[in-house]
């Protein structure tokens, strides 16, 4: 276990001398050993709530009180809702949590609950286009992570067939769109890679290419850089894990070259932008930026990471500017971006101190009542948990997002900002509590999350767009009550 230092150092400050040459790739940082691959390159609530990507992982064994609390969570979601998707959320939870029944008990009743309802899942799963795509990865994901994939082959198969079908033919409008479209072909080609199906990630359309080649051919049609390169770094990630990297950087075209072209210029003549109520100034920057580390660490392209610029020591430099509260929500990328390539024993040598740092500064800055609060909470917690370190975790985070969690249903303020959907903060506040084991919080006087969310007063399209972040949740903490035992999928064992 790591040992906090008494005396604290900014080590950001040092970071030009301790800049190591950024292509020689070392051991990874021993701190965060024990999380299974697939946490390491998927681990943040931004990947796992806003994205579906990476969900599940950090197992603790069946529990059945938590069972009942997400299904009457679920249940409340549907209701309020009343919509496909929710209904086949609902069955879908059903399934997990029987199945992880029957894995902890070899309960038969169980095994048979969970096979009605994955069944009854599959056909009530949504025709949207959007919750089509959505819903069929998520289906795919759990099932390869409950060991179930083989009794639903086929009609798991033709449904993702029919999802790429439909979303290679959406047409959007706008980049922001096209940002979502992308991150679907990425949560469709992960499922598909995870269920083993390469028929369909070879698979020609009409007018020759694959699904790889018109995920890669939408990033470039992206010209916000936040947008692009967020979701750039995410589909060349994907496509690492799933065995399609050399297609990144092929004689063809190079995606990535390209991308850290865009981003040179982009750095080398920015403007300024304004703020989206979370994100502002170099965030826009060191957001897409760590997540391309990421990428190129998975490509094993460490030549890239000096192309034009030192690109490792720019992260750093970025990180260094942030506000406390900007350092709190980008803290996780920024880590896993510098360990998963090698170097965070160099840039941060001592991270449960640089950590504390991190959490103090913000709670200074901070009364609480921002209504991006709860993000940056969220991701403290989730840091603090995957350090092993949470005896150094203020207290004040844990009531600051219980605060926010109890506020969201009767306050305007929260509706009127873009991060402040009851929906998205009910999925980081299940995610937080259910990672300390204390989802009872959620259910107390004070709170009772149930209830809560039939008040929640999101306008239709808000709900339409946020809501499914917190059935990624309930999916995720779900999914966590696989074995102890359970180690990553053979995918991600193959990385």
């Amino acid at each position: 276990m790591i040992k906090q230092k008494p005396q604290k150092e900014n080590w950001l400050a040092h970071s030009s001398a301790l800049a190591p040459e950024s292509s020689q790739i070392i051991n990874r940082h021993q701190g965060l050993k024990m999380l299974l691959k697939e946490r390491r390159i998927f681990p943040t609530p931004w990947h796992w709530c806003v994205h579906g990507l990476g969900l599940g992982q950090e197992v603790i064994g069946f529990d059945p009180k938590k069972s009942d609390r997400l299904l009457e969570i679920s249940l409340a979601l549907f209701q309020k809702t009343k919509s496909d998707y929710h209904a086949f959320i609902h069955h879908l939870l059903h399934g997990i949590v029987a199945k992880c029944n029957t894995l902890s008990t070899s309960d038969c009743n169980a095994q048979q609950r969970a096979h009605e309802q994955f069944a009854t899942a599959i056909k009530h799963l949504p025709t949207e286009i959007w919750h089509h795509a959505r819903a069929i990865a998520l289906l795919t994901e759990s099932l390869v992570k409950l060991g179930q994939i083989e009794t639903y082959r086929d009609d798991v198969h033709k449904h993702l067939e029919m999802a790429f079908q439909e979303v290679a033919v959406l047409d959007v409008a706008s980049d922001k769109l096209r940002y979502e479209k992308l991150q679907l072909f990425a949560n469709l080609l992960l499922a598909a890679g995870q269920a083993g199906f390469s028929n369909l990630l070879g698979a020609r359309q009409q007018n020759g290419d694959t699904y790889v080649d018109t995920a890669l051919q939408l990033a470039t049609t992206i010209s916000d850089v936040f947008y692009r390169g967020r979701g750039s770094a995410v589909i060349f990630s994907v496509l690492a894990i799933i065995g399609y990297g050399e297609q990144v950087c092929s004689e063809q075209q190079n995606h990535l070259q390209t991308l850290l072209d865009i981003l040179d210029s982009e750095l080398s003549h920015s403007s300024t932008r304004s703020g989206d109520g979370v994100h502002e100034g170099v965030d826009y920057y060191i957001f897409p930026l760590s997540l391309l580390l990421n990428a190129i660490a998975l490509l094993e392209r460490p030549d890239y990471l000096t192309y034009k610029r030192d690109w490792v020591q720019q992260t750093v430099s970025f990180f260094h500017l942030l506000s406390p509260a900007s350092q709190a929500s980008q803290i996780t990328f920024f880590i896993y971006a510098l360990d998963n390539l090698g170097v965070l024993d160099v840039y941060v040598p001592d991270v449960v101190t640089f950590f504390y740092e991190c959490m103090t500064v913000y709670l200074k800055s901070t009364d609480g009542s921002g209504v991006d609060d709860y993000l940056r909470c969220t991701y403290l917690i989730h840091l603090a948990y995957q350090l092993g370190r949470t005896d150094i975790l203020d207290p004040r985070v844990w009531s600051i997002l219980l605060d926010s969690a109890t506020q969201t249903p009767g306050s305007q303020r929260y509706l009127e900002s873009t991060y402040g959907s009851s929906y998205m903060i009910a999925a980081y506040a299940l995610s937080a509590f259910d990672r300390a084991s204390q989802l009872d919080e959620l259910f107390s006087e004070r709170l009772s999350l149930p209830d809560a969310i039939s008040r929640f007063k999101d306008d239709p399209k808000s709900t339409e767009i946020h809501s499914p972040k917190t059935a990624f949740a309930l999916i995720e903490t779900g999914l966590r009550m696989r074995p102890i035992e359970s180690c990553d999928t053979p995918l991600f064992s193959n990385i």
